[in-house]
């Protein structure tokens, strides 16, 4: 009995270490396998945070560079418009095919014509060896007579056998009895639309490591895809297609791809340009796949080898270790989207519904001129209450943009902002505001305006000069008869007096019509070149004496390096109307009037300033405009002859402060050559 006892009690005690190891293993093998699923699950969430940041800075990126699209379209628009203004009023003048020719070098463009609504060219010029306009091009000649509301038609060539790009453009003259067709180069604008358009953006970032393809899906069909997608299922065969049409956030799933396993990031995309549709972004599970297995396989050989609790801690570390991977891995991909972020050209913030600035790009902070607005509250830092993101409307469930004027650093800057809601984890929200600097935008638009307006006052000054100069004339020899044969006997004084005042008025509203005949735009143009600093010295010599009778004294810098291509004698009319200008601000006071020239690469600085009371910055603008005035005897036409002579001249003309306190107008011109 007490040897059965013995046998029996080392049995058990031979068998409690194995029973306490097999206990042990399997708690290794229950916490490993814990630690493997919380690992995997830890994984996949933070590859789906990843690819929810790249897809929403994809879908920004996308908006943005549809918009480059649509200002690009715009300006092209507009350039060919204004040519069109041109050669309308030639057209109606006269034929003459060495202008049209001329038009065409200058412009560097293929060919014009004009066609009537039978479709029959009544007149043009083109390129030696450019062929006539194909058929549908003429086709569409002919909806324009159709349907003449639409005035305009702009039409790319670019087909993919043909060696270049051409842009035709038709325009319905106001009278709708023609149509004028342009036809140039349009090489230009296909590689900026190939290097800033949506697919061109979304073909680099599908490049980006891990990313398997990028494609927008519409109800109707593809769009547009990184890469070939082969047997996709239409958006309403597929039901998680058909419910994120209705969605207002990311969504994720795991997909099958031309036999591969991907995680699929799926969101709601639209433009004015584009319908609605899906972002479809496709991330690799190859990466993912691999450190699970490598965590199962781990778990395999340490639950089977490991019977004590050192072996436990060190599963652990290891577990902890593959942690700091993914995560390491996480930040690098937040990384390649901050770096996305950062080298954008909109400014884009996003603030906490608390009022918390959350982030913040470099483009953001340059253009509103602030540093280090993260952790800030906006209301606080904010530079306008325009860009307070409470005053947005509705901005919860869509775009919502407005442009507005502020300044910064003591320059005046309009953008375009936008806002519109987020919803972040944990239930909480806040707001995306994108800003865009369009100050250039808005200065190239007045400057079209501008000289629109002084299209229109050149048309009218013609008009004007032959209804006024013939009855003044008849005024002006009746008052020299008057004067001369019909003096009377009594009051003789008063009545010379009489007459000469007679003269002396048409001679003074002479000189008015002369100005104003100056905007005129159909003069012909006498370019020669002009060494710059030769003439500006014989501008000096002339005006010297005048100077001297005024009390201001008169100064030149300049080279005789300079050469430009101009009419002497409009630039001479430039000089002369300045000259006056400063003349009249001094007003009788003693001063000075400087004149200097200076070369900037391939343009010529022309700076004329004087130190008199100078022009006010809200009124720099308005001087420009015709038949603006702030003298009481002022005609409102000098600055704008000044300004039209410039343009006409391929300059630019800004107004600024002098050094000395006045005006000062800086004159931008190309440089001919260097002697």
């Amino acid at each position: 009995m007490d040897a059965d006892k013995s046998t029996s009690d080392r049995i058990i005690h031979d068998r409690v270490p194995v029973i306490l190891a097999f206990a042990v293993a399997i708690a290794v093998f229950s916490l490993a396998w814990y630690g493997v699923r919380e690992s995997r699950k830890d994984s996949y969430q933070l590859l789906v945070e990843q690819g929810r940041a790249f897809t929403e800075a994809l879908a920004q990126a996308s908006g943005n560079a549809i918009t480059s699209e649509s200002f690009y379209d715009y300006f092209i628009q507009k350039r060919y418009a204004d040519m069109v203004v041109t050669l309308l009023d030639y057209n109606s003048t006269a034929q003459n095919n060495q202008y049209l020719e001329r038009f065409l070098s200058d412009h560097n463009l293929y060919s014009i014509r004009f066609y009537d609504s039978s479709i029959v060219e009544l007149s043009g010029a083109s390129v030696a060896g450019r062929p006539i306009p194909p058929d549908y091009v003429l086709d569409e000649i002919k909806m324009l007579f159709e349907n003449r509301e639409n005035a305009f038609t702009l039409l790319l060539d670019q087909d993919e056998e043909a060696v270049e790009d051409i842009h035709y453009y038709l325009q319905l003259s106001a009278s709708q009895d023609k149509v004028v067709l342009i036809s140039c180069d349009a090489g230009y604008y296909s590689e900026a639309i190939t290097a800033t358009g949506i697919g061109f953006l979304a073909q680099n970032m599908s490049r980006e490591q891990g990313v398997e393809y990028i494609i927008y899906q519409a109800v109707e069909g593809i769009i547009f895809a990184s890469r070939t997608p082969g047997n996709i299922l239409a958006i309403e065969s597929d039901p998680f297609l058909t419910d994120m049409l209705e969605a207002d956030s990311i969504g994720s799933r795991t997909f099958e791809f031309q036999g591969k396993n991907v995680l699929e990031l799926v969101r709601p995309f639209s433009t004015n340009r584009f319908q609605f549709g899906l972002f479809r972004v496709g991330l690799s599970l190859d990466q993912y796949d691999a450190v699970s297995r490598g965590l199962v396989y781990q778990m395999l050989i340490v639950s089977g080898v490991i019977v004590c609790l050192l072996l436990v801690l060190i599963l652990y570390l290891n577990g902890r270790r593959k942690r700091r991977e993914l995560r390491a891995k996480y930040t690098r991909m937040k990384n390649i989207t901050d770096r996305i972020f950062e080298q954008m050209q909109t400014g884009v913030a996003v603030i906490s519904d608390s009022g918390t600035t959350i982030f913040a790009n470099i483009a953001f902070e340059t253009i509103l001129g602030l540093h280090d607005v993260v952790g800030k509250r906006w209301i606080e830092i904010c530079p306008s209450p325009d860009l307070d993101v409470n005053q947005f409307e509705a901005v919860a469930n869509k775009l919502v943009d407005r442009e507005i004027t502020i300044t910064v650093d003591g320059n005046e800057r309009v953008l375009l902002a936008a806002c519109s809601g987020l919803s972040l984890d944990d239930n909480e929200s806040a707001f995306i505001l994108v800003v865009y600097d369009i100050t250039r935008l808005k200065e190239f638009e007045s400057l079209s305006v501008r000289r629109e307006r002084l299209s229109e006052m050149g048309n009218l000054a013609a008009g004007v000069a032959h209804e006024i100069r013939n009855p003044l004339n008849t005024i002006s020899i009746a008052a020299q008869r008057l004067a001369g044969e019909f003096v009377p006997t009594e009051n003789q004084e008063e009545y010379i007096s009489f007459t000469a005042k007679i003269r002396e008025e048409t001679k003074r509203l002479n000189g008015i019509i002369t100005r104003f005949l100056a905007l005129s735009r159909e003069q012909e143009k006498a370019n020669q070149t002009i060494t710059l600093g030769q003439f500006m010295e014989e501008m000096k010599q002339f005006l010297t004496p005048e100077a001297e009778r005024a009390g201001v004294s008169l100064s030149c810098e300049t080279t005789d390096r300079l050469s430009i291509e101009g009419d002497p004698d409009r630039l001479k009319q430039l000089f002369l109307n300045l000259f006056n200008n400063s003349i009249e601000a001094l007003d009788g006071k003693s001063g000075s009037i400087s004149w200097r020239a200076v070369r900037d690469d391939n343009k010529v600085i022309l700076t004329i300033s004087d130190n008199g009371p100078g022009i006010p910055k809200e009124l720099r603008e308005k001087v420009l405009t015709p038949y603006y005035t702030t003298k009481e005897a002022g005609t409102g036409l000098g600055l704008p002859t000044v300004f039209q002579i410039v343009s006409d001249h391929s300059g630019s003309l800004q107004i600024d402060k002098s050094e000395t306190g006045g005006a000062m107008f800086v004159i931008t011109l190309p440089v001919l050559q260097i002697n």
